[in-house]
C-alpha cells in the first residue's frame, strides 16, 4: 500500500500566494518566517487554514492512504535511526571532494602478461557503474526494487552500514505491507552529516516520492505562490530527471524521450530568434549547439550513458524553468520581463537621492527590474548585464582622468594661483578643488566596481539583491555613483571657468560666455526632453508646450464664454418673468 505524499503539513492546508513558509533557506531553526519586504511575520504552513494542498496521492491508492492503519503508520525515517528523505538535488556527490594523500613509489612493476585492469567486484550482489563525469556508483536489482547508491562499497564498513540500512528498509515495507510502484528504485547515499539520505523514484509516473512527511519547501522555495498539483509536479519532473542523470548507466535514453527534448529545444531556438524576451535560460548560440547534439543523439541507434546523462541534464534545466515560469497556471510569466507578483513602488530613498545624483539611478533601477524579475537571473542576461556596465564604467574613468587633468592644468595658471589673499582661496579655486575631488572619486569607484563584477560578483548576487526592493533601490544607487560624480565634477569644473572668465571685467569674454552659456543649456534642455517623449513627433518639444498652452487658454476662453452666456440668458428670463 503506497503511503500518501504530504507537502509542509496535512492534506487540509496550504499557502495563500503573499506568504512564505516557515521553512526556507537560511532560516534559523525555530524561529519564524518573516516577508522580505515588509518584515512582518509570515504564519507557518500548519496555520495556513481553509484552503487545501494539492492532493499528491496516486489515485489507485488513496483509499489505502486513508485507512487508520495508514494514518497510525510512522514515518520512514522515525522507524529507521539515522534515515533521512532527501531529493536528488540534494545528493551529495558533487560537494564531498574527497581527497587522497600523495603516494611516492620508486617502483611499480607490473607482471608479464597482465592484460586485465578491471575494477575489483564489489561485496554483495552489487554491480559497479562509473558514471560519464568519472563518478562512482553501485546497484542491486536482486531485491523488491532496483536500489542504487554511491557510497564506496569497496570499503567494509560502508559495505555493512548501508546494508543495515536496505535491510531496516526492508523490514519496514514488509511490516506496514506497504505496496511501492512495480517500476519503483531506491537511492541511497551517505551524507556529511553522518545520516543516511533516501529516496524513492516511480519511473512509471516519472517522479520522486518517500515514506515520510516530506517538507515541500526544500525544493519549492524558489517561487512563492499558492501551489497547484501541475505545477509541483514540474518541479517533481526536474528532481526526477536529475536523478536518472545521477545514474545514467542504468537507465538509457528513449526515442521519446529524445524527441521531448528535441521539441522544447526547437520551441526555444523558435522562441529566441523571433522574441528578445523569451523566457530561454540560454542565448541563441547555446540552444543552437544544444538542438544539434540532441538531433546527433537521436541519430544514434543505442544512445550510451554519456548521451543518456546530457539529455536527462537538459531536460532537468527545462522543467524547472517550467516551474519557476508557472507553466500552464493562470498567472504563467510569458516574458523574461513579467512579474508574477505585484509590481513594487518606489521607496523615499530613491525619491530623494536619486535627483541629487542626476536621476542615474533611474536608468540602472529600470534596468535591474527587467534582468532581476522575481529573483530570477538568467546567464546571458548577467552577462549582457556586466558587458554593458563595466564598459560603462571604463568609460566614465577615462572621462573623469581627463577631467582630473583638466583641473590640476587650470590651478597650475599663475593669474589662479596668485589671485586669492593670503591664507584664502579664490571661488574659482573652491569650484575647481571640488571637482578634483569628484574626480578622483568616479575613478576610484569606477575601478573598483570594475573589478569586482569581473571577479567576485556572480549573477546569483543579483538575484539576492532583487530579493527586496531596498536591495535593487540601493545597488542603483552605487551602480550610478561614477557617473554622478563625474557630472558633477564636470558641473564645479565649469562653473570655476565662468568664474574665471566672468571675474576679467573684459566686456567681450563676458559677452561671449553669456551666449554660450545660453546656447548650452538650450542646448541641454534640448536632448533632456527627448527622454520625455511618448506621443508622435510633430513639433519640437517647446513649441508641443506652447501649443498645449495655447489649447488649454482657448478651451478656457470657450468655457468661460459659455459660463457669461448661462448667466446672462438666465438674468434676461428672471427679468421678463418679474415684468410679466
Amino acid at each position: 500500500m503506497l503511503p500518501t505524499i504530504f507537502l509542509g503539513g496535512s492534506s487540509s492546508q496550504t499557502l495563500p500566494l503573499h506568504q512564505a513558509p516557515s521553512s526556507v533557506p537560511n532560516q534559523q531553526a525555530g524561529q519564524p518566517a518573516t516577508d522580505l519586504e515588509s518584515g512582518s511575520q509570515l504564519p507557518d504552513a500548519h496555520s495556513a487554514l481553509n484552503v487545501n494542498l494539492p492532493d499528491l496521492t496516486p489515485a489507485t491508492t488513496r483509499t489505502q492512504a486513508s485507512s487508520s492503519a495508514q494514518l497510525a503508520r510512522p514515518g520512514l525515517s522515525d522507524a529507521v535511526e539515522s534515515l533521512v528523505a532527501v531529493t536528488s538535488v540534494e545528493f551529495e556527490r558533487y560537494e564531498r571532494n574527497v581527497t587522497s594523500e600523495k603516494v611516492y613509489f620508486h617502483s611499480f612493476p607490473i607482471h608479464p602478461l597482465h592484460t586485465c585492469f578491471d575494477p575489483p567486484e564489489p561485496p554483495g550482489r552489487w554491480v559497479p557503474h562509473i558514471h560519464p563525469e568519472g563518478a562512482l556508483y553501485f546497484s542491486d536489482d536482486t531485491r523488491d526494487f532496483l536500489i542504487l547508491t554511491d557510497v564506496h562499497l569497496y570499503d567494509v564498513s560502508a559495505y555493512q552500514r548501508l546494508e543495515t540500512y536496505i535491510e531496516h528498509i526492508l523490514s519496514y515495507i514488509k511490516k506496514y505491507d506497504l505496496t511501492l510502484p512495480t517500476e519503483t528504485n531506491l537511492a541511497l547515499e551517505f551524507r556529511g552529516s553522518g545520516k543516511c539520505g533516501y529516496y524513492f523514484v516511480d519511473h512509471a509516473t516519472q517522479s520522486l516520492f518517500w515514506l515520510d512527511e516530506f517538507e515541500g519547501m526544500d525544493f519549492l522555495y524558489e517561487v512563492k505562490v499558492a501551489y497547484s498539483t501541475s505545477l509541483i509536479g514540474h518541479e517533481i519532473r526536474s528532481l526526477y530527471w536529475l536523478h536518472n542523470e545521477l545514474f545514467s548507466n542504468v537507465r538509457h535514453v528513449t526515442p521519446d524521450i529524445v524527441s521531448q527534448l528535441k521539441d522544447i529545444l526547437i520551441h526555444a531556438v523558435g522562441d529566441s530568434l523571433t522574441s528578445h524576451r523569451g523566457l530561454s535560460p540560454y542565448s541563441l548560440d547555446v540552444l543552437q549547439k544544444m538542438l544539434a547534439l540532441t538531433t546527433d543523439i537521436e541519430a544514434e541507434a543505442m544512445p550510451t550513458s554519456g548521451a543518456s546523462a546530457i539529455v536527462y541534464r537538459f531536460l532537468h534545466n527545462f522543467y524547472h524553468e517550467r516551474f519557476l515560469h508557472l507553466h500552464g497556471e493562470k498567472p504563467a510569466r510569458l516574458n523574461r520581463d513579467q512579474s508574477i507578483h505585484p509590481e513594487r513602488r518606489e521607496t523615499m530613498i530613491m525619491k530623494i537621492l536619486s535627483p541629487l545624483l542626476l536621476y542615474g539611478p533611474e536608468v540602472h533601477i529600470r534596468k535591474l527590474r527587467k534582468m532581476s524579475v522575481d529573483t530570477l537571473v538568467n546567464n546571458p542576461v548577467w552577462r549582457e548585464l556586466l558587458d554593458q556596465l563595466t564598459s560603462e564604467w571604463k568609460e566614465f574613468t577615462l572621462y573623469a582622468t581627463v577631467l582630473l587633468n583638466a583641473n590640476v592644468a587650470f590651478l597650475a595658471i599663475q593669474s589662479i594661483d596668485t589671485a586669492a589673499a593670503p591664507h584664502r582661496r579664490t571661488d574659482a579655486q573652491r569650484a575647481s578643488y571640488f571637482s578634483v575631488v569628484a574626480s578622483i572619486g568616479a575613478i576610484v569607484l569606477g575601478l573598483l566596481l570594475v573589478r569586482q563584477h569581473n571577479t567576485t560578483l556572480s549573477r546569483s548576487f543579483l538575484a539576492n539583491r532583487s530579493a527586496s526592493v531596498y536591495g535593487l533601490e540601493t545597488l542603483a544607487l552605487m551602480y550610478s555613483l561614477p557617473y554622478a560624480l563625474l557630472m558633477w565634477g564636470m558641473v564645479s569644473f565649469l562653473v570655476a571657468f565662468s568664474i574665471m572668465c566672468f571675474g576679467s571685467h573684459d566686456s567681450v569674454t563676458i559677452v561671449m560666455m553669456s551666449v554660450t552659456w545660453f546656447t548650452l543649456c538650450s542646448l541641454l534642455a534640448w536632448c533632456v526632453s527627448v527622454s520625455y517623449e511618448d506621443q508622435p513627433f510633430w513639433y519640437p518639444w517647446p513649441f508641443r508646450q506652447w501649443r498645449w498652452f495655447k489649447e488649454a487658454v482657448q478651451e478656457g476662453i470657450v468655457v468661460g464664454r459659455g459660463k457669461i452666456m448661462h448667466h446672462v440668458n438666465h438674468g434676461e428670463k428672471s427679468h421678463a418673468s418679474s415684468v410679466g
